[in-house]
């Protein structure tokens, strides 16, 4: 970039680089004649792996079923384990954030392989959540030219979406579980985590009922245990120092119950069928991993250390360490994750001052 050195201001640019990128972590020579850089390929992609939820065992190395050409990002399974859905992001990089991109949700069914966006057009939409009997989506949909959000409902059998919550610029009501009956959204709103009714539609913040409220703190990822007794969920303090931690709350709320240490980032709150595990993502070892920890759902206690689950400890194959976009899913014999596959090298390029 050319700057005017009297006045600061930027008269000119010249590209240095014609790879595909992205390209990163420039060091200039002291003469300032060479550039060093990192060139990196990256495709990130949603995988789905043979499990078993019960004893916390990846039972297969898994499979991409994403297209390699298309980011996939934050997928979450139907209950019967049928279908997916997960995000497209159209944006630079996984980095970034929700409000500068387009984002669609596609749908893949894991019966027959076939993969569509739910709706093409120029809304931005996130956080795709299945309900119970697998028949309907809930997800944010935003304007992008406004800003304003609402919470939609898409049919699987009329192919169409119909508003829950009112369009509103000052309010995020991100959709992130069901209950076991179809009729309530858990959803996150900053510090606050909020039960709201679908029978409200199409203004059902309404009549929302805070489970969940502490300013301290930022709160995402509730979702409920299988009998509705609990509500595991992440909580990011508001401190210099970044933690996100593993809580489980009464799903009426009340008394908060720490999961994990405040060492390590846990993120991604996700049940086992039978209610007795808690698996989690987590940065614990360097590489982020799936993990789990044993849970009495009679007495809202943990049981035991967390267990490692995954060990993807390469670049070759690895959880994004961008770790807001990624997702884990679940049932009884399948678990899905967003998984990148990174390579790259160390390039020098000569004669960048002329």
């Amino acid at each position: 970039m050319i700057v005017d050195p009297k006045t600061l201001r930027a008269s000119g640019i010249d590209r240095l680089t014609t790879g595909p990128g992205p390209d990163a972590g420039v060091a200039v020579s002291a003469d300032g004649k060479r550039l060093a850089f990192t060139a990196k390929s990256q495709r990130i992609r949603t995988w789905l792996f043979p499990f078993e939820a019960t004893t916390g065992h990846l039972k297969g190395s898994g499979e991409a079923i994403t297209s390699p050409g298309r980011m996939s990002v934050d997928p979450t399974l139907s209950r019967d384990g049928t279908k997916v859905a997960y995000r497209v992001p159209h944006g630079e990089s996984l980095g970034t954030s929700y409000g500068d991109v387009r984002n669609e949700v596609w749908v893949k069914s894991l019966l027959d392989g076939h993969e569509s966006s739910l709706i093409a057009d120029d809304y931005s939409r996130w956080l795709a959540r299945w309900s119970p009997n697998g028949m309907q989506l809930a997800y944010e949909r935003r304007n992008r030219r406004t800003n304003e959000r609402q919470v939609m409902l898409w049919s699987s059998q009329s192919h169409e979406e119909e508003p829950l919550t009112t369009l509103s610029s000052n309010t995020l009501w991100a959709p992130y579980d069901w209950s076991a009956d179809g009729k309530w959204l858990l959803t996150g709103q900053a510090e606050q985590i909020w039960l709201i009714p679908l029978a409200a539609a199409p203004h059902a913040e309404t009549a929302a009922q805070k489970i969940i409220s502490d300013p301290p703190y930022q709160l995402y990822q509730p979702h409920f245990s299988p009998n509705g007794q609990w509500i595991a969920f992440v909580a990011v303090a508001n401190s210099p120092t970044p933690e996100c931690t593993l809580y489980v709350v009464p799903a009426s709320g009340g008394r908060w119950t720490r999961i994990t240490d405040r060492t390590t980032w846990d993120d991604k709150p996700r049940w086992s069928p039978d209610g007795r595990t808690i698996y989690f993502v987590s940065g614990r070892g360097g590489f982020f991993n799936v993990w789990g920890i044993h849970f009495d759902p009679s007495g809202g206690k943990t049981v035991g250390e967390p267990f490692q689950v995954s060990k993807f400890e390469s670049p070759r194959l690895m959880v994004p360490r961008w770790i807001p976009a990624v997702g884990l899913s679940l049932t009884q014999d399948k678990l899905v994750l967003t998984m990148a596959e990174e390579s790259g090298g160390i390039w020098l390029l000569d004669s960048v001052d002329r």
